[in-house]
């Protein structure tokens, strides 16, 4: 079987729960009326019910003026590793992440780890995973993207892996192009 035509960046969505986890839960008590109408007048409004999608370069730039207005003290790496650990403590709380987040507690991380692609493919209309074993407690992850946003990724997975069960998560970029992004993923055992 052959890899689908990607999609166009302006044709990728990121679907409500993504956005729901961060705004709602993640973020709570931390929306100041200034980030708030800053994303408002970028295409998400607070004050309305969410909606099913947003479209990936709208979502991106809405993340770049959260980092912004939530952690202006630190370096924008920095940041996006902090927004990233909200972003993954608040999905928890959503009702999709509940029933994920129950499950991959049970999992352990090695099994956990072997979902990461699948749970990644829910939550937007565009992202394809590649999973290689490397040792029994290192992977390489292929993603279909590259995103603009120095330590996110890192910090989703390893608090992904954290919930999983893994000790010490650390996840590094290999490799970077246009079109996709290679990580190593790796963990202590216990």
């Amino acid at each position: 079987m052959s890899p689908r035509r990607p999609l166009p960046y302006e044709q990728r969505l990121v679907y409500v729960q993504v956005v729901e986890g961060l705004l709602t839960h993640g973020l709570q008590g931390r929306v100041s009326l200034r980030l708030k109408e800053r994303l408002r007048r970028a295409g998400i409004d607070l004050d309305r019910p969410l909606m099913p999608a947003y479209s990936v370069p709208l979502w991106m730039y809405c993340l770049s003026i959260i980092v912004e207005e939530t952690h202006p003290d630190v370096p924008p790496e920095e940041g996006y590793r902090r927004l990233a650990i909200a972003h993954v403590e608040g999905y928890g709380h959503t009702l999709i992440g509940r029933a994920l987040y129950g499950v991959m507690r049970l999992l352990g991380p090695h099994r956990f780890v072997q979902r990461i692609p699948q749970l990644l493919r829910g939550t937007d209309n565009y992202t394809e995973a590649d999973l290689t074993e490397r040792e029994p407690t290192r992977y390489e992850l292929r993603l279909n993207s590259n995103l603009p946003m120095p330590g996110y990724t890192e910090a989703l997975l390893e608090s992904m892996l954290r919930l999983g069960g893994a000790t010490s998560p650390r996840v590094t970029k290999l490799h970077a192009d246009a079109d996709s992004t290679l990580f190593a993923l790796c963990w202590q055992e216990r």
